[in-house]
């Protein structure tokens, strides 16, 4: 299951180990809850992208 959620995040470009770097500090921060939409992958910023 792991295999597959990693591979999702390089399908759409995003960087596993840094989007759950960054939502897990973006909880931690005080991120509401009801705007966890916008912690959701597809949402993620581009910085979060693997570099070439």
């Amino acid at each position: 299951m792991l295999s597959s959620i990693v591979a999702t995040f390089k399908l759409n470009d995003v960087n596993p180990v840094a989007y759950i770097a960054e939502t897990l500090t973006a909880i931690l921060d005080g991120h509401p809850h009801s705007a966890i939409e916008d912690l959701m992958p597809l949402r993620v910023r581009k910085a979060s992208s693997p570099t070439p």
